[in-house]
């Protein structure tokens, strides 16, 4: 599943980035395809900048849940908002801090095998933190990669609720429609 999210955001990118200027990842109306993880899910990623200061967030992907078992699998859906502080530069980089708030639908399911059946959970997750964005001078125009720190907890019924403190990274190539 890595792989193709991989190789679609590769090939996303290699289509358009030649026919579309690239842009900077804090100017207004940038949009930035790529792919984003945390300890706790991972996918595709599509980010745009309303304005210098507020950014939306979509993440597809899948739910980490640390199970690794035969026959299982899991998707999630996450929404973020996130609040960006003003945009810096020093001598070899750029960078933009932020703040982010999420809300995410996160389903989980696995064959019983031997036992018969299937578990499947479904929850909603929310999450908030901080990061910060950056992309280096003289590089490849319009590519930035982020870092992160946040809570997220995703409670399922019956059984609990996982989450914690999480890091998380990101790499995303910033175009203007």
């Amino acid at each position: 599943m890595k792989k193709i999210y991989f190789l679609t955001t590769v090939a996303f990118l290699l289509l358009f980035s030649s026919k579309i200027k690239a842009q900077e990842m804090s100017e207004a109306g940038a949009l930035g395809a790529g792919l984003a993880w945390t300890s706790l899910n991972y996918g595709v990623s599509a980010k745009y900048n309303f304005t210098e200061k507020h950014t939306g967030q979509i993440i597809v992907g899948s739910a980490n849940y640390g199970f690794n078992f035969s026959g299982a699998n899991s998707f999630s859906l996450t929404g973020r908002y996130a609040y960006n502080f003003e945009a810096g530069d020093i001598d070899f980089a750029s960078y933009k801090p932020y703040l982010y708030g999420q809300i995410g639908y996160w389903t989980y399911k696995y064959d019983l095998g031997a036992f018969g059946g299937e578990f499947n959970q479904n929850s909603i997750a929310i999450g908030a933190g901080a990061g910060i964005e950056w992309s280096f001078n003289n590089f490849v125009d319009g590519l930035a990669f982020s870092f992160e720190l946040g809570y997220t907890n995703v409670s399922f019924d019956g059984i609990g609720s996982i989450g914690g403190f999480n890091g998380g990274g990101g790499i995303h190539y910033y175009f203007n429609l």
